[in-house]
């Protein structure tokens, strides 16, 4: 096998030293590793759900807030009179 970095060098614990067969206290000490690593991937997995519907209700006030704002402005320029157009500025419409 080729190494191309360190993460691929293989460490002393994934190595398989001793042959035979797994005794009970192996077995339970693989046991508890492996559900130790299921509890954090969990606690990790809530968290990005929670993260997830955070974004999602705040992506949901900004587009009310954009929508409110959009009104408003509208109402504004329906009120507002027209000013002279020969200024000589150029309007520019924004549209979000």
């Amino acid at each position: 096998m080729i190494t191309k970095g360190v993460g691929d060098i293989r460490g002393v614990r994934s190595l398989n030293t001793r042959p035979g067969p797994i005794t009970e206290s192996n077995g339970l000490l693989k046991l508890y590793q492996l559900s130790a690593e299921k509890a954090n991937i969990m606690k990790k997995l809530e968290w990005v759900e929670r993260q997830n519907d955070q974004a999602k209700r705040r992506l949901t006030e900004i587009a009310h807030g954009m929508h409110t704002m959009k009104r408003v402005v509208e109402e504004k320029a329906k009120k507002e009179p027209v000013l002279n157009s020969n200024s000589g500025f150029r309007g520019v419409s924004i549209k979000y």
